[in-house]
């Protein structure tokens, strides 16, 4: 079936577009073949992505499984994206869910139940070793879990972090809940609800919190690699490669952020002034503190390759670390991605003229692939489509511009504009 009819059935089952989805089925019977494939957003089944009952109403009379949903949502994952509402219509439909399903939709009454018939399932494990308390969608879910037992302080399996670390952005009240209850806090809760008092208290029992940094593999909250597991989950609930302070700052939360920084070692404080580009404060500690390049280790010097990804793109701090002598093509450590094979994947001319014009060696291959970053563009405007493919002709042009070496049995490319600049380079 085509792909692009396949993304106008997922389309207008996202948008809720139930006429555009009845349509659709009626027109194209093989479109029912697909209505229990994880073709919609995060892989979900048609089902799990419904908003309303009218459509879960009309997939199931073209023959959708409706026990295929409570299959998806078992491990817990993306269940507090859903309607209260949505999920309670499709369990009276007949599915059957987890503890993790039901703390994540936010079903109090039917995880009591859940809880009354089976206590143990208080601390049973989900999705990468978590408990039901991970997803905790509502206080009272949270509390209602918390009575009947649950670690408060449980770490799961793959991003070894806690309840209170995954709610802090889709559930901050639960976080703050959870607190008052006892758990754990550490610099990043602090800096992410802007309490100032906690911050304190943080940094008095932990001096050092203040160098911590999300996706550092040398601290407690390591990156998406590291030693092979999901890293810390705070990249996916608070941003990757973050600073608390930056986290503060972004949050409207200045007096923490300041507090931090007065309690900031210069070599954190010069790395976190780099992260938010203030060339100002950078170049200050810089002249005061001549000799901090040379302290900074492979992890640190590696947030270069991590300011030009997809996740971090920030051309002025590239810029100004440039500019303050840190090397232009250190990879980043967990994958050995380089900071040129990041701009080129995420189609960023500005960045890759940048990062070219600084030096950056163009036909450096990462250990995964075996690929350069010409290869890393072209890929990323092919296969991944996660980026505009108007932006790639202009990288792949400067790429070679430069110097960079094409192997021309790969060409054409299928794309008209790389091709276009690539028969420039490669003749007929």
């Amino acid at each position: 079936m085509a792909h692009d009819l396949i993304a106008e059935f997922k389309a207008a089952i996202e948008n809720n577009d139930t006429a555009a989805v009845s349509d659709l089925l009626n027109q194209n019977g093989s479109l029912r073949e697909h209505l229990d494939e994880g073709i919609c957003s995060w892989s979900k089944p048609p089902l799990a992505a419904c908003r309303s009952t009218e459509m879960i109403d009309l997939l199931l009379k073209h023959g959708a499984n409706i026990a295929k949903v409570g299959k998806w949502w078992a491990p817990g994952f993306c269940t507090d994206e859903v309607l209260p509402e949505i999920g309670e219509y499709i369990i009276q439909r007949g599915t059957t869910v987890t503890p993790h399903a039901l703390a994540g939709l936010g079903l109090v009454e039917r995880l009591r139940t859940v809880l009354d018939e089976q206590p143990g399932q208080v601390n049973a494990k989900g999705g990468d070793g978590c408990t039901p308390l991970h997803f905790a969608r509502t206080v009272e879910v949270a509390q209602l879990l918390v009575e009947r037992g649950a670690n408060i302080d449980a770490r799961d399996d793959d991003h070894h972090s806690t309840p209170t670390q995954w709610r802090i952005a889709a559930s901050v009240d639960v976080t703050s809940f959870l607190l008052t209850q006892g758990a754990a806090s550490d610099i990043f809760m602090a800096a992410a609800l802007g309490d100032l008092n906690l911050a304190r208290l943080v940094v008095k029992n932990d001096p050092l919190c203040t160098s911590c940094c999300i996706g550092n593999n040398n601290g407690p909250f390591p990156g998406l690699g590291f030693q092979g597991k999901g890293g810390t989950i705070y990249q996916w609930t608070l941003g990757f490669n973050r600073t608390p302070h930056e986290i503060a700052l972004q949050r409207g939360h200045r007096e923490v952020y300041d507090l931090l920084m007065q309690h900031t070692p210069p070599k954190n404080k010069l790395l976190v002034a780099c992260m938010v580009a203030d060339r100002p404060l950078a170049e200050s500690i810089a002249r005061d503190h001549p000799h901090l390049l040379s302290e900074m280790d492979n992890e640190d010097r590696s947030l270069l390759a991590k300011l030009c990804w997809e996740t971090n793109q920030n051309i002025e701090a590239v810029r100004l670390m440039l500019d303050l002598g840190f090397p232009v093509d250190m990879p980043e450590r967990n994958h050995g991605y380089t900071p040129l094979h990041n701009a080129a994947w995420c189609g960023n001319a500005e960045l890759v003229e940048l990062l070219i014009s600084r030096g950056h060696p163009l036909d450096i291959k990462d250990p995964q692939f075996g690929a350069t970053s010409i290869g890393w563009a072209i890929y990323s405007c092919l296969e991944a489509k996660r980026h505009p493919e108007e932006l790639f002709p202009r990288v792949v042009d400067l790429l070679l511009q430069a110097g960079a070496s094409y192997d021309k049995k790969n060409y054409p490319t299928g794309n008209e504009g790389i091709d276009a600049v690539l028969e420039r380079y490669l003749g007929n």
